[in-house]
């Protein structure tokens, strides 16, 4: 029941009712109340409960103003109701005379959520017709008896009500702080997915800039440019920089789920215990490694290779928790989420496997908890850590359709919990046979590739590489001029497409084009959205090969070779 109605509900009632405030001065009055002191809501709200009601002067029997005042006072005191006796309390009339009346007055506090007496309600019964019939003699057993039951009955009536009101005040409040958490929990996640969108964008452009790097090395070291001294060892430095990039954009993909996944269904008691020993080794000897498995642990689609990483991941984090040692505890049990996605959170209702990695370590503030999954966010000190292990961790668990969460407090060391959805009876492991472009068995003088790609290095680079290779080299920029080349008479032996392209045409486009105009025509890309490869099917619905960006020289070529060398 809403506020609304309980307040058209005392305004109903036909017993008057009068809400006071600990001053005594009046807060709300029903109709009833109104009709039976004659007077007007507006006149009297907001004013001293005995400035509106003052005793009738010169009237030695008119006590009700004294002995109202006696109970009100009870009650502030005592903190409970007062029940008075049938008293006189005269009523002045709108022209200023007064009018005899006698009440059987009941006056119940209310408290606020902090136990503090917030309001008294005040109710009255009009027994001055009762008391007039005691007087003249002549009151009927049965009209007195109905006049107590009626007041007994408003009586109970009036506490069930203030119990109602503060069940209701309770529930408006319980009500305040979940949509107070569900904001927050909303803002969190509406930011996650902000930082997410951000990072992709910017892995995939550092991605083209890696492989024009590391593609570029790799020509240099094939072109024999090591005869000078120390080239070796500069090479190797400028390499290793470039690899070390490349693995920070992983983590950075793989935040913002367009990580590259080879998912398989899998047992996660029997992955964590083949991790055993590598994350002992991780936390050291200081620290013991758990592992509390549930036999009933259902079956998973994921990654093996990213759930150890993430496994790992929390391993180092809770070893730099704990400087002096503790436990590390690694459990799994199956659950069940009911609930229906609400404020953005994706993470639907269904079966999951949870997998809790916790430590005894040092916790977090709120406000470190809050941001801990935040790629780049980081309290170690400069050059210990790239703030990207929990962004990977909770990447992977949306990736694969879960969620992730953070349970801490400061000194009460940590909990992170991933949950990963029941896979499907009918999905297989992975592994689907990819379509292999026929190349022939060599790249030989007189073979064509076209290579299309809108990052300028990238092209320059690739069209070079292709160039070492013995092939000769079509260039695009985008998918419209690689579809238009396509359509002309050049000989192409070869289509290597980048699959994110502008001007809406995508390398998967291009490549169905491909297949459609020259039945013969062999197919690779590429893409420094490694999870494009999951779309990168052609008409018969079978995938195409796919070179993630950032790819070494010598990755391009070992692919070619593949390719070359199948049927």
């Amino acid at each position: 029941m809403e506020i609304d109605d309980f307040r058209r509900l005392f305004y109903s009632v036909p017993s008057p009712y009068l809400v006071l405030a600990p001053d005594l001065t009046i807060v709300e009055a029903n109709d009833s109340y109104l009709r039976a002191t004659m007077t007007v809501r507006e006149s009297i709200i907001g004013r001293h409960l005995f400035e509106v009601f003052p005793g009738k002067p010169g009237e030695p029997g008119a006590t009700g103003v004294r002995n109202l005042n006696a109970s009100l006072q009870r009650v502030l005191a005592e903190r409970r109701p007062d029940a008075m006796a049938v008293q006189r309390y005269d009523i002045r009339r709108p022209d200023g005379s007064f009018e005899e009346r006698h009440w059987s007055p009941l006056n119940v506090p209310t408290f606020d959520e902090t136990g503090r007496l917030a309001f008294i309600i005040h109710h009255v019964e009009d027994v001055t017709e009762y008391v007039r019939l005691q007087r003249a003699g002549v009151a009927q057993t049965r009209e007195v008896a109905a006049l107590r039951h009626r007041a007994e009955f408003l009586q109970a009536e009036i506490f069930a009500r203030a119990q109602e009101l503060q069940r209701a005040n309770e529930e408006l409040r319980e009500a305040n702080a979940k949509l107070a958490a569900s904001q927050a929990r909303l803002m969190r996640t509406q930011r996650l997915e902000a930082v997410g969108q951000l990072t992709g964008g910017v892995a995939h452009d550092f991605n083209n800039l890696l492989t024009a790097i590391l593609g570029s090395l790799g020509m240099l070291e094939t072109a024999g440019v090591l005869a000078q001294p120390g080239a070796q060892r500069l090479l190797d430095v400028a390499k290793r920089a470039a690899t070390r990039g490349a693995r920070l954009i992983s983590h950075l993909l793989a935040f913002s789920g367009k990580q590259m996944v080879r998912p398989e269904t899998v047992d996660i008691n029997t992955l964590i215990r083949d991790f055993h020993e590598l994350l002992k080794r991780a936390v050291m000897e200081k620290i013991e490694v758990v592992l509390d498995l549930d036999p009933s642990l259902r079956s998973a689609l994921i990654d093996p290779a990213q759930f150890q990483s993430a496994l790992l991941n929390l391993a180092v984090n809770a070893r730099d928790a704990m400087p002096v040692g503790g436990r590390l505890t690694i459990t799994t049990r199956p659950t069940d989420r009911t609930q229906t996605p609400s404020n953005g959170d994706d993470w639907a209702p269904g079966q999951y496997s949870a997998i809790v990695v916790s430590d005894t370590g040092t916790g977090m503030l709120p406000e470190i908890r809050d941001r801990a999954f935040e790629p780049f966010f980081t309290t170690k000190d400069v050059g210990e850590g790239s703030g990207l292990g929990l962004s990977q961790v909770y990447g992977f668990a949306k990736q694969a359709g879960g969620h992730a969460e953070i349970d801490t407090a400061p000194g009460a060391g940590t909990s992170v919990t991933i949950y990963l959805p029941k896979a499907a009876a009918s999905v297989q492991a992975a592994g689907e046979v990819e379509r292999t472009a026929a190349l022939p068995e060599t790249a030989q003088q007189g073979q064509t590739v076209l290579i299309v790609e809108d990052d300028h290095d990238v092209r320059q680079t690739t069209i070079e590489t292709f160039a070492m290779l013995g092939y000769s080299v079509l260039a695009a920029a985008d998918g419209r001029e690689a579809v238009a080349t396509l359509a002309g008479n050049q000989r192409i032996d070869l289509l290597f497409a980048d699959i994110v392209m502008p001007h809406g045409v995508s390398g998967v486009e291009v490549a169905k084009e491909a297949a459609r105009l020259r039945k013969d025509i062999k197919i690779l890309l590429t893409s420094g959205y490694p999870q494009e490869a999951l779309t990168a099917k052609g008409a018969d619905g079978v995938r195409y090969p796919v070179l993630s960006k950032p790819y070494r020289y010598q990755d391009l070529v070992r692919e070619v070779e593949r390719i070359s060398a199948s049927a």
